[in-house]
């Protein structure tokens, strides 16, 4: 039967054929019912009644169905009508990775891919599935960029010995081929490798290394030839990621990366040798000096082992012991043998998901402190409101970037170092911090990143180590005299009356006399009670002026107020940054300090890179 736009298989609406995968067409349909698009892909007509390939058509919706990675193409359904085999899979419309080559891609481009289709690759190679056909065309990209392996059709069981294809037929692309493919030889994890980097090779070179006038030829060359070199690399990163590409494309299997995740990890470093260590503070020491305490600990929690070593190896630059948990329950009891000094924890796992595993930490009172960031592959604004609503104190979406996992880690580890440095009466008064945050789900991290952003400022003003370490904490906790102000209040959406504003007026006064009984909370008094005096003496609780003001309390006045006008309040939406930049520069010496006002404007990418920005 021919499948042509208008016709219906299943409960799916064919709409127009979108091209071929492999031996079979691909189709855009929608399913009505589910007001959804969906890609169908069909066997031809003349391939549909041969019992062998149908077999092997079956083969790859069981197979793929069982694989559930953000960066492999998702199988909804299988069907069979009149005579058609045909497969449902997401629709996916940025085009595939073969429309951009052709010429050497950007390097961090080049490895951002290769790390999330080398994820995607450790992924089906731990459920036994080898893909068999990687290939730029089986590369799919969603419109903002993101890579999905799609077009297992080729791929079969680990292990399985039954042929499903005739004899001497290749299964495969020449030019991607591993030497053992090429050969007929014994497959596995290590092959699917190999075409990886064959892929790598082309992105980073516009070309693939080994390309022949037959297929034979080229297939001959897999075998025989060497890598050729990396000629249109140029630099000092060409010999390091030549030398990589060299032990991925090992003739041997057992020469080759143990994992596609080991390759890409092995790819990165040589991307990025001046990375590390770039928001160190300013006029830092370069020499290291030994460490007097143990590293801490970062317990990573994922149902998928390539996740927790990719994790690991994107941390090798941090200070910490990385330990890894494979289900929720096997991460609570790792906590209850030894807290660890942060949890980076996945939500879909099987049995106990991840907001259940931090509804559990957070109600224990031996690891409530301990910050917990949520890892996962859902974006939806429910998914970030159900992670806040569990007890998480962060949020990344996969895939993950390198480098902004590390400024999360470390902001997280410095978080929990100050809990650690705390006394008892302090841990109930940051608890307490946390639990008026809570209230307002417009403030999400905001004193978090207003006490990062008053640091680095502080840094930027040459402030000595204790008024940093001041700075920070009394950032966390500068608005914990809110918890005397009533939600109504708070979370009011329109202006506040005269008695309402009284009210509000009065949390800097409550919040230091909640701290001024803390041993250690002097430094932090003058922040909390004066972050919200005016230059000009117009501002509250006592109407201080100019440099009567303490410095640190006009340190953090400058960053609450920005990071309050780029994030939506009840009362009105977020402001762009250069507007809410243009607001501080019209506010100075009226509502603000001049003085850090420009320091803020001339380094704001600093500041504000894990501040308040």
């Amino acid at each position: 039967m021919n499948v042509h736009e208008g016709m219906t298989l299943g409960p799916y609406r064919v709409m127009d054929k979108l091209g071929r995968g492999g031996m079979a067409a691909v189709f855009r349909a929608y399913h009505p019912g589910l007001d959804r698009y969906v890609a169908i892909k069909v066997l031809p007509d003349f391939f549909a009644d041969d019992p062998g390939y149908r077999e092997r058509f079956q083969q790859e919706a069981r197979s793929v169905a069982k694989l559930k990675h953000p960066n492999i193409l998702e199988v909804f359904d299988y069907g069979c009508e009149d005579g058609v085999a045909y497969l449902v899979l997401e629709l996916v419309e940025g085009g595939t990775l073969a429309d951009r080559i052709g010429r050497p891609m950007d390097l961090h481009e080049v490895v951002r891919i290769v790390e999330q289709v080398a994820s995607a690759l450790d992924h089906a190679h731990m459920h036994g599935v080898l893909h068999r056909d990687i290939k730029p065309s089986n590369i799919l990209l969603h419109t903002d960029g993101t890579p999905v392996l799609a077009d297992f059709g080729l791929s079969r069981m680990v292990g399985q010995l039954r042929r499903l294809t005739s004899s001497g037929t290749v299964m495969g692309t020449p030019e991607y081929m591993s030497p053992e493919q090429a050969a007929d030889e014994p497959m596995g994890p290590a092959s699917d490798l190999y075409s990886l980097a064959i892929v790598a090779y082309e992105m980073l070179t516009g070309r693939v290394p080994f390309e022949c006038e037959t297929p034979a030829a080229t297939l001959l060359s897999h075998v025989t030839k060497p890598m050729p070199a990396t000629l249109e690399l140029k630099g000092e990163l060409s010999a390091h990621i030549e030398e990589v590409l060299r032990k991925a494309l090992a003739k041997r299997p057992e020469d080759r990366y143990p994992s596609a995740v080991a390759f890409a990890v092995a790819l990165r470093p040589a991307a990025w040798p001046s990375r590390r260590g770039d928001d160190l503070p300013m006029n830092a020491p370069t020499r290291r000096l030994p460490r007097t305490e143990p590293a801490p600990v970062v317990l990573v929690v994922d149902d998928s082992a390539a996740n927790r070593e990719l994790i690991e190896a994107c941390l090798a630059g941090v200070e910490c012991q990385v330990r890894g948990a494979e289900d929720g329950i096997a991460a609570l009891k790792a906590i209850q043998a030894g807290p660890p000094d942060l949890v980076l924890l996945d939500v879909q796992m099987p049995g106990m998901d991840g907001y259940e595993v931090c509804r559990r930490i957070k109600a224990s009172s031996g690891s409530r402190l301990i910050p917990v960031v949520m890892i996962t592959a859902l974006d939806r604004t429910s998914d970030r409101i159900n992670a806040l609503d569990a007890g998480a104190d962060d949020y990344m979406s996969k895939p993950v970037d390198r480098v902004e996992l590390v400024a999360r880690v470390r902001s997280a580890l410095r978080l929990k170092s100050v809990y650690d440095s705390l006394d008892s009466a302090e841990h109930v008064i940051f608890a307490l911090a946390a639990a008026v945050e809570a209230k307002d789900p417009f403030t999400e991290a905001h004193t978090q990143r207003v006490a990062e952003s008053s640091r680095r400022l502080g840094m930027s003003l040459g402030l000595s180590g204790s008024d940093l370490d001041a700075l920070y904490r009394g950032g966390l906790i500068h608005d914990i005299g809110k918890i005397g102000v009533p939600d109504a209040i708070l979370l009011k959406p329109g202006p506040l009356n005269a008695s309402e504003l009284t009210t509000m007026h009065l949390h800097p006064i409550i919040g230091a006399n909640i701290v001024a009984p803390l041993k250690s909370g002097a430094a932090l008094l003058p922040i909390i009670r004066h972050h919200h005096e005016n230059f000009d003496g117009n501002g509250y609780p006592d109407r201080l002026i100019g440099q009567s003001i303490p410095r640190l309390a006009r340190i953090v006045s400058v960053c609450d107020a920005f990071d309050a006008l780029i994030n939506d309040r009840p009362y009105r939406s977020r402001k762009a940054p250069d507007d809410a930049l243009a607001i501080l520069r019209s506010g100075a010496h009226r509502q603000w300090d001049p003085e850090v006002v420009n320091v803020f404007i001339s380094q704001f990418a600093m500041v504000t890179r894990l501040g308040a920005a």
